[in-house]
């Protein structure tokens, strides 16, 4: 295919501002000579290939910028600490599923969870019919199934329902469907989707679990509450210096309020504020006696309670809020922009004490370095084969066009009191921004 000369420009582009800021960083710094060098390196390899390849330093500092720019995360104060896994070689379901075993191993750490990403191969610019060589169609490498039943009940949890239907359609054929019943990954390999693996069916102490207790309200225990305790994040694409990897699976460790607000008590998700009340006993005859916000309240406590007494790492919203704010603080008097999306940033318990409610952010998206929604493999695949014939129709609303702006990702890192690498300095209480 001809090299586009407009596309190739705007590669060059985002390489250079991808590695001006790499050379700021002082364990990557070039120097001028040596950072000049390898632009123009870059750019006669754009000339011939239409891409280039990033150097082991390059993709390394690229994971961690890319989680440093991802306005939705509040624990990206941590992300010089991501460990990166090169899996770039790799475009076999075999050594796929190889890899992703050692991702979630490297990972687990018998509790002491490490932030980990695993890179597979990059996706040829400019050329949006090329099938990618490595996709993952799970939203989390660990995932709950949801069974959906003839009456429209859903068995196990609701997010996952199209997915879980999907999987047995393709041959799944789990032990038992329940509330907490572990999904397959789903692989793709060059466009060809490759039966279900059941890994954990396979490897249970891959998937390590958290059994919910209350220590006040033995109600809450009887409700057989469990969630898993590593988020991988396994459906984005990362992106570095223009250049996109369409699977680059990532873990941080859990914000408490992650799991006990949004997966437990979201009304689309388990839906559980009201279970929760009934088993503490509250009266529920009223919004006016705030028994939600009890349940809510009580929800958290036994979720962080749960991973302390298992010893397994999750951050809490108070102190994680507290060590955003003094990043804040540090980028900003370094005179480093911080980009942020407030609604994301703002905890969705007790949101009005943290110091994120007090602040405006700016949350214009750093396209050039990223993590970025992406279509599903299934729908890049049918929007390939349907527009084949017709010439620019393929991936017509791709996401990663560098000249469009892109929907900022949720990021699932939370980070404990265990991280304290951004000691809090107080100051004295100031109003920034309308918010009341």
């Amino acid at each position: 295919m001809p090299i586009d000369p407009k596309q190739s420009a705007v590669l060059y582009t985002q390489a250079k501002i991808f590695l001006s800021d790499m050379d700021d960083d002082t364990r990557f710094h070039m120097g001028a000579t040596r950072r000049d060098a390898r632009l123009q390196a870059i750019e006669r390899e754009i000339e011939e290939k239409g891409t280039y390849t990033h150097t082991e330093a390059e993709l390394k500092f690229g994971v961690q910028w890319a989680w440093r720019n991802s306005n939705r995360c509040i624990g990206r104060h941590m992300w010089r600490t991501l460990k990166v896994r090169d899996c770039r070689h790799i475009e076999d379901r075999e050594g796929v599923l190889q890899a992703l075993h050692e991702h979630v191993t490297s990972a687990w750490q018998g509790g002491a969870i490490h932030s980990v990403i695993s890179v597979f191969p990059p996706r040829q610019p400019g050329e949006p019919g090329r099938p990618d060589p490595v996709r993952i169609a799970n939203h989390q490498l660990l995932r709950y199934a949801g069974f959906e039943q003839e009456d429209g009940q859903v068995v196990g949890d609701p997010h996952s329902t199209e997915f879980t239907a999907r999987m047995l359609q393709q041959g799944w054929a789990p032990q038992q469907r329940g509330a907490y019943t572990p999904l397959p990954w789903s692989i793709w390999i060059h466009d060809k989707e490759t039966e279900p693996e059941d890994h954990f069916a396979a490897h249970p102490e891959l998937f390590p679990e958290i059994k919910i207790t209350h220590p006040d309200y033995p109600g809450i225990d009887a409700l057989g509450l469990r969630w898993y305790a590593i988020p991988v994040i396994s459906e984005m694409a990362l992106v570095i210096g223009g250049i996109t990897y369409p699977c680059a699976p990532f873990n941080g460790w859990y914000m408490g309020t992650e799991i006990a607000n949004r997966n437990f008590c979201d009304a689309g998700r388990y839906n559980l504020v009201k279970p929760v009340a009934i088993a503490m006993g509250l009266d529920t005859s009223s919004d006016r006696t705030l028994w939600k916000d009890q349940a809510l309240t009580a929800i958290n406590q036994a979720v962080l309670h749960s991973f302390d007494a298992a010893k397994v790492r999750i951050g809490d919203h108070h102190e994680l809020g507290a060590q955003f704010e003094r990043f804040c603080e540090i980028e900003a008097d370094a005179g480093r922009r911080l980009n942020g999306d407030w609604s994301w940033l703002t905890p969705p318990l007790s949101g009005s004490i943290s110091p994120q409610f007090h602040r405006e952010f700016n949350n214009a998206v750093e396209s050039h370095t990223n993590f970025f929604y992406q279509r599903s493999p299934q729908e890049d695949v049918a929007a390939r084969q349907s527009t084949a014939s017709e010439e620019g129709a393929v991936r017509s609303e791709d996401p990663f066009h560098l000249e469009h702006q892109h929907e900022t990702p949720r990021c699932p890192y939370g980070f404990d009191r265990i991280s304290k690498v951004l000691p809090l300095k107080r100051r004295k209480p100031r109003r920034v921004g309308g918010h009341n």
